[in-house]
């Protein structure tokens, strides 16, 4: 649980909630395994790589609207149907952690090898030190603004200027660059100052008992 002195997580990841309300409308949902979702979840996240290595703009964006209807989904059924598990923990990630850096790899055809090299880099920096607080106790940190879901969200955007011709890769690219720069301090940051409160409940929480 995050500590009450850290603030809510900015980015598109709160969107979800949203989202959820409207999935929560299909009929059957009792019915899916959230498992199942999750696995399900590599093809869309294959086919938007491959899509948007071919330059095959709305193939991609709506591959990557499919992965994200379906990464919302299988938390969802979880959730709301307790069908909440470790392996289904590990699972809802696993697709998202592979395919994401396939996504920006994808992007390689069309910008800079060195905003690309950039970009590879700090997409896995950003992935891993989102979860690095969970070594010491803390929380997992999904503030944006190019978390997994800000990214997926940006690449779709840029997909659909790029259908209508734009170049928007060569501008989009180093933006996409400049915002995982800013996610991974802000993760850090979050990560330091949670983990820093914890420690001191814990110290006062020592320090009372002793005088009981």
């Amino acid at each position: 649980m995050t500590s009450p002195s850290v603030k809510p997580d900015l980015g598109l990841y709160q969107t979800k909630y949203l989202l959820r309300r409207l999935l929560r409308r299909m009929p059957g949902l009792q019915n899916l395994s959230p498992n199942a979702l999750s696995v399900l979840a590599f093809g869309p996240g294959l086919g938007a790589a491959y899509c948007l290595w071919q330059g095959w703009w709305m193939g991609a964006l709506l591959c990557i609207l499919g992965r994200m209807v379906i990464n919302t989904l299988d938390g969802l059924v979880a959730e709301e149907f307790g069908k909440t598990s470790k392996l289904g923990a590990y699972l809802n990630r696993l697709p998202g952690e592979f395919t994401d850096l396939l996504i920006i790899l994808a992007l390689w055809p069309h910008g800079d090898p060195t905003w690309m090299l950039a970009l590879l880099l700090l997409t896995s920096w950003v992935q891993m030190f989102g979860l690095l607080g969970l070594v010491a106790g803390g929380s997992v940190q999904s503030v944006g603004p190019c978390g997994q879901t800000d990214r997926l969200a940006w690449i779709g955007l840029g997909c659909l200027l790029a259908q209508f011709g734009l170049a928007v890769w060569h501008g989009g690219i180093p933006f996409l660059v400049a915002g995982c720069g800013l996610t991974l301090v802000l993760r850090i940051g979050r990560s330091i100052r949670e983990l820093r409160a914890l420690d001191r409940d814990r110290d006062r929480a020592a320090a009372i008992s002793e005088t009981i």
